[in-house]
């Protein structure tokens, strides 16, 4: 919806636009140049009608209502009703003379974000502008926290590494596609349980150590196993485990990115890019991952991909740099570096899945890359993976 909060990475995150609605005129043009002047950060759009006020919302991007309670055509509770039925969630404050405790719990009930009493003198619009701001960078912190998440499960179900999630009592919550596959068990199957059916019972006491070092995050991140699958196959799985931790430092859940390298068939993922699980996550990954947006502007590139290129500096440094002139860089590196650049716009185009392609290395040797498109909640979106290829490749 236009009226809803914008996207904190696509527009001016300092700019705060205000919405104050209220029959008054004069009241509106004093609030307005008092924000302002408090605030220059802020820009307020007044309107005396509330149904101008909707129309509003439906046009310009606003972060915050400011509502009088008493109006002519409808009240300040009416209103928020109306912006709530329309699927707008902004901070929607009711800043009204008409002040009594059960007005402002009613308004608190019906999802006002704040309730403000209009006093006599200038201090009461320095309350109302700190009250708005604080609104507003809240919740503009907890739709990129939202948005973050939602970067985070797509990626976790759409990676090609199978990935299993525990919480801190090591109980399963979440099993990706990838890892139904590799396993045999639906997600059903495993979701509230632990390890225990597709770890055979000679690895038992080794997992559980694995498991006891990794609750108290003092190892187990890394380690080969063999697992059985739903119908009895017996398989053998490389285990990349990532603890994830709180503020205090205490673990409140382990990733575990797993492949069956019985068959050498290596497979990838990566984890939010605005978080912190998604960034160590790649970075513990074996092979070399770079992801890009619709744009084709990367999102994210881990340190393995640096070794296996040998590029200098901080992977952090390549986030929102151009993919084609990147892969331009590259191709220096490769045996036919025209060839690699334009398979990589022909890939990109046809966006379909490739499985451990080889490619030839000026100096002689070779690696391995595999492709999958992705979706991202803002579009399409590309992950790529090398690694070195093995002499029978």
């Amino acid at each position: 919806m236009t009226g809803d909060p914008a996207d904190p990475e696509s527009r001016d995150a300092s700019t705060v636009r205000v919405l104050h609605v209220d029959d008054d005129q004069a009241y509106l043009d004093l609030t307005a140049t008092y924000l302002e002047r408090i605030d220059e950060t802020f820009e307020v759009r007044s309107e005396t009608d509330v149904d101008d006020a909707l129309d509003a919302l439906e046009t310009a991007r606003i972060d915050c209502i400011v509502s009088d309670y008493d109006m002519p055509e409808a009240d300040g509770l009416t209103l928020l009703q109306r912006v709530r039925d329309r699927g707008i969630e902004i901070p929607f404050v009711l800043f009204t003379g008409k002040g009594s405790e059960e007005i402002a719990s009613e308004a608190i009930s019906a999802g006002a974000t704040d309730y403000i009493q209009k006093r006599g003198g200038n201090d009461q619009y320095e309350v109302l502008a700190n009250r708005v701001r604080n609104a507003v960078d809240q919740h503009r912190s907890r739709a990129a926290l939202a948005a973050s998440q939602e970067r985070l499960s797509r990626f976790i179900d759409q990676s090609p590494l199978g990935t299993i999630e525990y919480d801190d009592a090591f109980r399963i919550v979440r099993v990706n596609p990838a890892a139904e596959e590799i396993l045999g068990y639906d997600e059903s199957e495993l979701l509230g349980g632990t390890w225990l059916p597709f770890v055979p019972e000679p690895e038992h006491r080794h997992v559980a150590a694995l498991e006891r070092d990794l609750l108290s995050d003092k190892g187990g991140y890394q380690s080969v196993n063999e697992n059985v699958r739903s119908d009895g196959e017996r398989i053998r799985c490389a285990w990349h485990n990532q603890v994830v931790t709180d503020a205090d430092g205490e673990v409140i859940g382990v990733f575990s990115q797993f492949e069956d390298v019985t068959e050498a068939e290596m497979r990838k993922r990566e984890i939010e890019r605005t978080n912190a699980v998604l960034s160590t996550a790649l970075d513990a990954l074996p092979v070399g991952m770079l992801v890009e947006d619709a744009d084709r502007r990367v999102i994210r590139v881990n340190e393995r991909l640096y070794d296996l290129f040998d590029i200098d500096g901080d992977p952090e440094g390549a986030v929102g740099r151009d993919c084609e002139a990147f892969a331009a860089d590259l191709s220096g590196r490769f045996a036919d570096p025209e060839g690699f650049v334009e398979r990589i716009e022909r890939i990109v185009d046809a966006r379909r899945p490739v499985n451990d392609e080889r490619l030839a290395l000026a100096d002689g040797t070779a690696l391995v890359r595999t492709y999958r498109p992705i979706d991202l909640p803002d579009g399409d979106g590309h992950l790529w993976a090398y690694r070195r290829a093995r002499s029978s490749q």
